[in-house]
């Protein structure tokens, strides 16, 4: 070939060459955003190869292709409210919820408990973690494994309803944390947090309740005693002093009608004219009532 022919076959063949690199070089690299790993499928096979966020060379010529997962810590609730459709948590993909857990705890009690997992995503196992359950069977099985979890731990015989409250909740919740983390752990999920939220006992809850209500509302009692006892008092050295009835007693008006309204929830107050109070209950508007009038009966 002469000397012309080669610098033809240069000119055409150099920049087809320089293109088909460029091709190549572009389509091999790969960029990973914030937030996220990257996972290398060789013809639609797992590799062992992870991708931390930032921009990668990647042989393209292979066929290949690259799975993003997140690399931030993701969270399911039960026992939250649903998602509704449109909203930025169900956008941002980082946050499921789910049912509350019923259960019944290690002295027979049932009960309904909320609680919240944090998980991340370890590179390591993240091979292991898409062969099983992919992109979108992540919060499905970290849903399953808790509940088991959950159920095991707070099923135990040594449980009972006295370590949901005070300082034994602390440790229970630590006892529940150390199996949800090993229950997550076998599937190569990492446990970033967990807290046991609101627990449900139903009617048992309603006697613990009830218990403490009379506990304080005794104390009201005796802290009210000195009051009434003084009031009493008051009242007997009215009654020795004698004099007009609605004078001596007109300081205790209000005292009276606060106290029958608060214990009676129908009872109605009507002042008609200076010095005249009608009380009475809600009836029916009889034919000759007004509209605008309020009906009552007297007493």
């Amino acid at each position: 070939m002469s000397v012309v022919a080669w610098i033809i076959l240069a000119v055409i063949v150099v920049p087809m060459v320089g293109l088909l690199v460029w091709v190549v070089l572009g389509a091999s690299l790969v960029r990973i955003g914030p937030g996220r790993l990257g996972l290398v499928l060789v013809r639609g096979r797992a590799t062992d190869t992870a991708l931390l966020p930032g921009a990668h060379f990647v042989f393209a010529l292979r066929r290949r292709m690259v799975v993003e997962y997140p690399s931030v810590e993701l969270t399911y609730r039960a026992g939250a409210a649903e998602q509704t459709p449109g909203s930025g948590w169900e956008r941002s993909g980082l946050e499921r919820s789910g049912p509350a857990l019923r259960l019944t705890l290690g002295d027979r009690t049932l009960a309904t408990v909320a609680y919240t997992v944090r998980f991340r995503l370890q590179v390591d196992d993240l091979r292991r973690v898409h062969e099983r359950f992919g992109p979108d069977g992540i919060y499905g099985i970290v849903r399953d494994q808790s509940c088991r979890s959950v159920i095991t731990a707070l099923g135990d015989r040594s449980v009972g309803v006295e370590d949901l409250f005070g300082p034994a909740r602390e440790k229970c919740q630590e006892a529940v944390a150390a199996a949800v983390e090993a229950a997550l752990g076998e599937v190569g999920i990492v446990l970033a947090g967990f807290v046991l939220g609101a627990v449900d006992l139903g009617r048992t809850g309603e006697v613990i309740q009830a218990t403490a209500r009379a506990r304080h509302e005794l104390d009201q009692e005796q802290a009210e005693a000195a009051t009434r006892a003084a009031r009493a008092v008051n009242d007997a050295d009215l009654q020795a002093r004698g004099g007009p009835a609605t004078e001596a007693w007109r300081y205790r008006e209000n005292d009276l009608l606060l106290d029958l309204a608060q214990r009676t929830e129908a009872l109605q107050v009507a002042l008609r004219g200076a010095g005249i109070v009608g009380i009475g209950y809600p009836t029916e508007p009889g034919p000759d009532q007004p509209p605008d009038q309020p009906p009552y009966q007297q007493q």
